[in-house]
């Protein structure tokens, strides 16, 4: 089976919107972030939410190509990695994101909202990256 383009361009698509979002509150001075619950609440929805849809790619190219049900979204990015879809350094840097994602989910500890801060400063480019990865992916012959 081969991947469904449209889901995956609908993916592709919102955590483009999402990381134009996150760029602009990147943009904010550190102290105006972490004075203000609204732009923080507002980062981590974003933040998850993109986090989510590049879950929903992987999942998604894992169930079109076999390569395994994943177990945790971690484990998807796993699987895509071992495929060749992305390298070792992106998977490594969407597990993070998985498992930041489950940490605002669940509250698993208390989310420091300096790292927060320092994630729309630093890491975003790793959603770039992955939707890089996915357009080869896409284009790839089959």
């Amino acid at each position: 089976m081969v991947a469904d383009v449209e889901v995956v361009r609908d993916r592709e698509t919102r955590i483009r919107e999402y990381v134009r979002d996150l760029r602009d509150f990147a943009g904010i001075g550190e102290a105006a972030f972490l004075e203000n619950r609204e732009r923080q609440y507002a980062v981590l929805h974003a933040l998850q939410l993109a986090i989510e849809a590049s879950v929903d790619i992987a999942t998604h190219i894992c169930a079109a190509d076999n390569l395994g049900v994943p177990s945790s979204y971690a484990e998807a990015f796993d699987l895509i990695e071992k495929a060749g879809v992305v390298d070792r350094a992106l998977a490594e840097d969407l597990r993070a994101m998985a498992r930041f994602r489950n940490r605002i989910v669940h509250f698993y500890g208390k989310v420091d909202l300096r790292k927060v801060y320092g994630l729309l400063q630093d890491h975003l480019g790793a959603f770039d990256r992955y939707l890089t990865a996915i357009e080869q992916y896409l284009n790839r012959p089959t």
